[in-house]
């Protein structure tokens, strides 16, 4: 008897396999599959390039970025969060940006770098609130962010009696007008923050460890992880980001504003669950949370610059984000749900609300 011959096969724990696994292109498709939106901003870019002739200028997308710079700060820290799983959320981190600013602002007088200081540090004091909720007290995520939320808005206003206050601190703008090169420095900062943060998650223990904690609480406490400090760790982060995002913010403004960044919340979650991330925590990138923010970014950009309504734009706007997620839809344990007719009921009514709408009351 002839033996046949067989295609050699390469184990999973080979050193072919691992140098696969960690190839530059290996990496791109991991990226490309956590950020499955890529596909939905090209065709943004796309459909814009031909409804606006101002949309693909440089100049019109070198203001989206950096306008959306804050946007993305807040978005970045908010994928830490989700990512720790055990239902986490941070819904303050736009009123912290706020408080933040403000609170930097009181010490203008001191320069520029204790402006930014002070604001970090504010930052900072409210993530540590809301981890220590969430950690020590046991308390739910939604419940702690959700009073911090007030809290930081509170302090904000009462700070300013509800004014804003004028920016003198010099040099503090070059925060916003100022480049590194040909490039803004707001768009530096994201895209600094956000290459920092990707390599954190995807090269480090702490990325490591962090996926696990959200994939499967019970199984990373039982390897030996720290759970607690772990989601302790992702709402500093996040309040961290928040602050610098009120320093920008300030800077952008030249007035430390209370009701600066108001809805900023809801936008950052949005743009890490447009980027695919789960909300049960476990799955996400800090790419997709880029690519959710420049989606919701460059629609709201489209839209303006075809002379919508700004009412209608956030209706708009907020229907695409159901649509994007609805057709993006993924199953955490059988993979990508491709059946897009399931959706067919709620694209319906929605169909049905904008006639409505539009049609009686328009």
């Amino acid at each position: 008897m002839t033996a046949i011959d067989t295609p050699a096969t390469t184990s999973p724990t080979s050193p072919a396999a691992r140098s696969d696994r960690t190839s530059p292109f290996a990496t791109a498709r991991k990226l490309f599959a956590t950020s499955g939106m890529v596909p939905a901003l090209v065709v943004l870019v796309i459909a814009g390039s031909l409804l606006s002739p101002a949309f693909l200028t440089s100049t019109n997308l070198s203001n989206v970025l950096r306008l959306s710079a804050v946007l993305g700060l807040l978005a970045i820290g908010q994928t830490f969060v989700v990512l720790s799983g055990g239902g986490g959320i941070d819904l303050s981190v736009a009123s912290v940006a706020a408080a933040a600013a403000v609170v930097g602002a009181a010490f203008q007088s001191y320069g520029p770098a204790a402006v930014i200081v002070a604001s970090l540090a504010t930052g900072v004091f409210f993530g540590l609130v809301n981890g220590l909720g969430v950690t020590t007290a046991g308390l739910q995520p939604f419940i702690v962010t959700l009073a911090t939320l007030t809290i930081g808005r509170g302090v904000a206003f009462q700070l300013t009696n509800a004014r804003p206050v004028y920016i003198e601190t010099a040099n503090l703008s070059f925060l916003s007008t100022g480049t590194i090169g040909p490039i803004a420095v707001p768009i530096v900062i994201f895209v600094v923050t956000a290459v920092l943060g990707q390599v954190a998650l995807s090269r480090t223990v702490l990325g490591r460890n962090l996926y696990a904690v959200g994939g499967n609480e019970d199984a990373a406490f039982g390897s030996g992880i720290n759970v607690r400090a772990y989601r302790l760790g992702v709402y500093v982060i996040s309040g961290l980001l928040a602050g610098m995002a009120g320093v920008l913010g300030m800077a952008q403004l030249n007035t430390a504003d209370p009701n600066f960044a108001n809805g900023y919340e809801l936008s950052a979650i949005a743009a890490v669950v447009v980027g695919g991330a789960l909300l049960s925590g476990g799955r996400g990138s800090i790419v997709g949370a880029c690519v959710g923010v420049l989606i919701i970014a460059l629609v709201s950009n489209l839209l303006n610059l075809l002379n919508v309504n700004p009412w209608t734009n956030l209706m708009v706007t907020g229907v695409i984000i159901i649509v994007v997620v609805a057709l993006n839809r993924q199953q955490s344990d059988t993979g990508p749900d491709r059946r897009l007719w399931k959706g067919a009921p709620l694209y319906v009514a929605l169909l049905l609300g904008a006639i409505l709408l539009f049609g009686y009351f328009g």
